[in-house]
């Protein structure tokens, strides 16, 4: 039976890896039959910036070529539905042509409908 599983990412890219290593998990949600969705909201909608260098860990990983959450969330656009908090993207000033072709803006009692509406909710 296919469940609906929510990622939510509420931690900006700066420092962390949870934006970065959640992408894989949700495709591997994918992967196992389930339906996924990644929903950036609070810090966590940096992520969803264009063109960031965000890196994480120490110094010698940020001077290595690190992949970014970019490239994760390109890579996986065809398996996994992507959101972002509308409130939270206009809150820090990002606008629309700053944001990576492939995620959608929703409210917040779309969010709602969506947390309510999936069988298993994981909040990063």
């Amino acid at each position: 039976m296919t469940k609906k599983v929510n990622i939510i990412v509420t931690q900006p890219p700066y420092g962390k890896e949870d934006s970065y290593s959640s992408i894989p998990m949700a495709a591997s949600q994918v992967a196992a039959g389930n339906e996924a969705s990644m929903i950036f909201v609070s810090g966590g909608v940096h992520s969803i910036v264009k063109g960031q260098k965000t890196g994480y860990g120490d110094l010698a990983v940020w001077i290595k070529d690190v992949p970014t959450v970019e490239s994760e969330i390109t890579k996986n656009l065809e398996l996994v539905n992507f959101f972002a908090l509308d409130r939270d993207v206009e809150k820090r000033g990002i606008n629309d042509s700053e944001i990576i072709d492939g995620i959608k803006k929703i409210s917040l009692s779309e969010l709602t409908d969506m947390i309510l509406r999936a069988d298993v909710n994981l909040v990063f």
